[in-house]
């Protein structure tokens, strides 16, 4: 499994074909997770590695807090990378 950062484009990004090949995960900070070289490349993703991924994504969001709607309402937010 690598990590890669590349914003997110729009149509066309992550197509059914690439998810065939390797599921394309997107998290925070525009850091996806796949072993899809070949979309990487295609969409000019730049790998990452496991330690940087995860500061982009903390750096992303720090300061946020769950909504009041949320079973976490008021916690930070925190996603942590497989």
């Amino acid at each position: 499994m690598a990590y890669y950062q590349a914003e997110n484009t729009g149509a066309g990004f992550i197509t059914h074909a690439d998810n065939e090949l390797s599921h394309v995960a997107g998290h925070p900070a525009n850091i996806w997770i796949t072993d899809n070289t070949a979309w990487a490349a295609r969409v000019g993703a730049v790998e990452k590695t496991k330690e940087e991924a995860q500061a982009l994504v903390d750096a992303e969001l720090a300061g946020k807090v769950y909504p009041e709607d949320h079973p976490q309402a008021g916690e930070q937010v925190v996603v942590t990378l497989p």
